[in-house]
């Protein structure tokens, strides 16, 4: 037998056949919903039957809603989980590398203050040794002006000699009266003139600083220049004249 039903959901009617039975499950070919029909007793074509729509389960549906709501958070909280991580990464690298640049900074500041503290040290010691280099002349000048363009005996400025070069200039047996100190000191610290212009001596007079520990001593007159180098030691504090030549 063919009936009319119309679907509760959509209201639209559509025919379905049964054989006699008193309900009849079906779906509306329009939207999809389930119906149980309850056919009439006696046929009845033209007669719409009423139909009930099968009850859904609430327990699935509240099950399934549960299981979106707890994925939804394990979702947010793996997002969110994965980007803390890269932030707080992030700022781990932003501060290695805000550390590294620090320390190449200070390493370089400290190069450059290396530099500077050598160069200064070193300019230091070429001040000092210049420094001492011209003591050290006006010593050798003095000691040409008094005890060698003035003195007429030399026993006295003895006492500036190293042993090597007293030995040198007045000999082994330099205690010994028969020694001509005075042609022996001039002859080791003058000039080779016959006649020593001493005043021209004295003004002409200059010395320089020569390689390592000896001194050079100009000694001009009459349009002549000559020179002795002189070198000197320190001993005990004191400078002394070691060599001459």
């Amino acid at each position: 037998m063919q009936y009319h039903v119309t679907c509760t959901k959509c209201k639209r009617m559509f025919t379905i056949t049964a054989d006699g039975s008193d309900r009849m499950h079906c779906t509306c070919p329009y939207c999809g919903q389930s119906l149980m029909v309850n056919l009439p007793t006696m046929a009845e074509p033209v007669m719409s039957s009423v139909q009930q729509p099968i009850p859904e389960n609430n327990d699935n549906k509240g099950h399934n809603a549960g299981m979106k709501i707890l994925i939804t958070v394990l979702i947010v909280l793996l997002v969110g989980g994965l980007a803390a991580f890269g932030f707080i990464e992030w700022q781990n690298q932003q501060e290695a590398a805000r550390l590294e640049e620090k320390a190449q900074r200070e390493a370089h500041a400290d190069s450059l203050m290396q530099v500077r503290a050598q160069q200064e040290a070193q300019a230091a010691d070429a001040q000092r040794k210049d420094a001492q280099r011209q003591s050290i002349c006006k010593f050798v000048k003095s000691f040409y002006q008094k005890a060698v363009l003035e003195a007429d005996d030399p026993t006295f400025y003895e006492r500036y000699l190293t042993p090597y070069c007293r030995q040198m200039i007045f000999g082994v047996d330099a205690d010994n009266n028969d020694v001509d100190k005075w042609s022996a000191w001039w002859g080791a610290f003058g000039t080779t003139a016959d006649r020593p212009d001493y005043e021209a001596l004295q003004r002409n007079l200059n010395v320089t600083p020569g390689e390592g520990n000896w001194y050079n001593v100009r000694l001009t007159q009459d349009g002549t220049t000559e020179y002795r180098q002189i070198k000197v030691s320190t001993v005990d504090g004191h400078v002394l004249i070691d060599d001459v030549r």
